[in-house]
């Protein structure tokens, strides 16, 4: 390499997103200018310079300006460091490339403080959905995980332009409710007098059905929407600390997530989980719900599903269910008449037959179709459209189909339905207590990838 070609590379490359020694240079002869011009008055500075100056982008990549806070950061430098000079670095080690460039984190956090600004909540699946492109991880060509996502947002977003050091931080609203005593005490009973095929993994996946009622609240307006996103606020919200207290920062009303009303539309679904598989049946609009009657329609639906997935002999016919008031009444624990006769109808068969008192009511996280309920809800928010509102039921049926072979294709769901015996020895190693370091995180595997950590998201 020549002195010129080697004085060309020192003064003009560098990594993409970061700015180059050349304009760095011109980052300190902008401040010197500013400075001749408004004294030691820096109000305003970190916006008008970064306007000047662009970051390094690949060679055919939208160019980008450098951050207020990285520009913050140079000039800080720049006066602590007697010996500093255009491009200098201390840094020793840059460890791999990020799963989103600078441009891309550019992008997303812009789109991000947009949002905020008017006045819509700042969710991962609405970030993915304005971002498409900018969210894709290039390994995968899938979007990011919702921990790079929230990284990004902590480092580069913020409320106030004029004090872009007042960064987003993602603060606990409120706590889950802990189990009472007594449900503690029932949980512990029901692990310790468990016995038989049901401890026998193998056994499960032959002939267990998991299966439940669900359903999906859709807006039909851009507002029902917006009260939904707020209504979607979790234990821990996007925005400035000094603006926390504003409206914009505090949650919502739960109704249009959790109620049929005027402005949504509520459509039925099961997820259907046997043999390592996961369906999901689309129940539709007028479906009963979580009602005897709608029990009894579910169970003709399995019966289809199970003929179709499983055409030959000896299918799996046993199914496990939670106690919900369609399966078996609340205060007894006996099966309701509507789901019997619809098993006997389908050959079918419940696990606790006519009578699941023995079962307690609060096992969310050792249901194994309560996981496949979270994993669908999960990606299901990954694939939400950008105006949701405009989603039809038909539309709605097909992406959930698409969810369904998506969890499939990725994840081990074949280990899933092995796994009811582990969850229940947990249970009782944990003397009926909530098994929360499980239930936050479940190892699952992807196929031909190394294993990695899916949240797990529970819905109560």
């Amino acid at each position: 390499m020549s002195k010129q070609e080697l004085l060309k590379e020192a003064w003009i490359s560098g990594r993409e997103g970061s700015m180059s020694g050349q304009t760095q240079a011109k980052a300190w002869a902008l401040r010197e200018v500013w400075k001749e011009e408004h004294g030691e008055t820096a109000y305003g500075m970190l916006i008008h310079i970064p306007s000047k100056l662009y970051t390094i982008t690949p060679p055919r990549g939208k160019k980008e300006h450098p951050s207020p806070s990285a520009l913050k950061q140079l000039f800080a430098k720049m006066d602590h460091d007697g010996d500093w000079f255009p491009g200098k670095s201390d840094q020793v080690k840059h460890g791999p490339a990020p799963a989103l460039n600078g441009t891309n984190q550019a992008i997303i956090a812009r789109s991000a403080m947009n949002l905020k600004e008017k006045g819509k909540e700042v969710t991962y699946p609405k970030v993915v959905s304005h971002n498409p492109k900018a969210c894709v991880n290039p390994a995968t060509n899938r979007p990011v995980d919702k921990k790079v996502i929230y990284s990004l947002l902590k480092k580069r977003c913020h409320d106030d332009p004029n004090d872009p050091a007042d960064k987003w931080v993602h603060d606990y609203r409120h706590s889950k409710n802990a189990l009472t005593e007594p449900q503690i005490e029932k949980r512990f009973k029901w692990s310790s007098e468990l016995e038989g095929n049901i401890l026998k993994p193998q056994w499960c996946y032959q002939h267990l059905i998991w299966t439940d009622i669900c359903n999906s609240i859709l807006p039909k307006s851009e507002a029902m929407h917006n009260k939904q996103v707020l209504a979607r606020k979790g234990r821990k919200g996007w925005g400035s600390k000094k603006t926390k207290k504003m409206s914009r920062n505090l949650s919502g009303d739960k109704a249009p997530i959790k109620q049929h009303q005027w402005g949504t539309i509520r459509v039925w679904w099961a997820p259907v989980l046997a043999r390592g598989k996961l369906h999901i049946e689309v129940l539709g609009t007028e479906f009963p719900g979580e009602v005897a009657a709608g029990a009894a329609i579910l169970v003709g639906q399995i019966r289809k599903v199970m003929d179709r997935r499983f055409p030959g002999p000896g299918k799996p016919k046993i199914l496990f269910t939670d106690r919900g008031q369609g399966f078996y009444k609340k205060q007894s624990g006996k099966i309701t008449p509507e789901y019997k006769a619809a098993l006997r109808e389908n050959s079918l068969q419940a696990y606790y037959g006519d009578d699941a008192s023995a079962q307690p009511g609060s096992l969310h996280e050792v249901m194994l179709h309560e996981t496949a309920v979270a994993w669908i809800r999960y990606q299901e928010e990954q694939t939400r459209p950008k105006e949701p509102w405009l989603e039809t039921v038909v539309a709605f049926t097909s992406r959930m189909k698409g969810v369904a072979q998506d969890i499939n294709s990725r994840l081990n769901v074949d280990g899933l339905c092995r796994d009811f015996p582990k969850r229940a020895a947990k249970v009782k190693e944990a003397q009926g207590d909530r098994i929360s370091k499980y239930s936050e995180f479940l190892i699952m595997q992807c196929k031909g990838k190394a294993k990695f950590l899916l949240e797990f998201h529970t819905l109560l």
